[in-house]
């Protein structure tokens, strides 16, 4: 198993990832998103605002995870203002249970360490709470959210 930081000519790959974890999440499949998802990562892939991992086995994908940095104004709770949101965690359904998506998640929150970002914030499917749990993230509004 092989774990890298994805490029621009990772987005199909990353598109068909998100199209599966949608419809693994229960979204019904009734329109075409392919070229959306597609211009989504290859912009995010371009500006160093986000930081998109892929695990594969046998150069296939099966796994990824995507952080997205964003500047608020500081507060006296976050005093750089600096806030990671953690999205697109998503393991295929045969390589579940195996710790895949907490390596992945463990590589995001090096980054987030990296760029001074001393908040965490995500969405969590009902499947991947225990996930997050386990790192340490707690419910906060709606949010997991994990304060370094």
């Amino acid at each position: 198993m092989e774990f890298k930081i994805a490029y621009k000519g990772d987005a199909t790959i990353l598109a068909e990832l998100r199209k599966q974890q949608l419809i693994d999440e229960g979204q019904t499949p009734n329109i075409n998103i392919d070229h959306e998802l597609k211009n989504y990562f290859l912009s995010i892939l371009s500006n160093n605002s986000s930081t998109v991992w892929i695990a594969t086995d046998n150069n296939i994908a099966i796994a990824t995870g995507s952080v997205c940095f964003f500047q608020h104004p500081p507060s006296y709770s976050n005093p750089t203002g600096k806030i990671a949101y953690i999205h697109s965690v998503y393991t295929a359904t045969e390589y579940r249970r195996q710790g895949i998506s907490s390596r992945i998640l463990t590589k995001i929150m090096k980054e987030v360490e990296k760029r001074n970002c001393k908040v965490i914030q995500l969405k969590a499917s009902d499947d991947g709470k225990f996930v997050y749990e386990k790192l340490g993230f707690t419910a906060y509004d709606g949010y997991m959210i994990l304060k370094i």
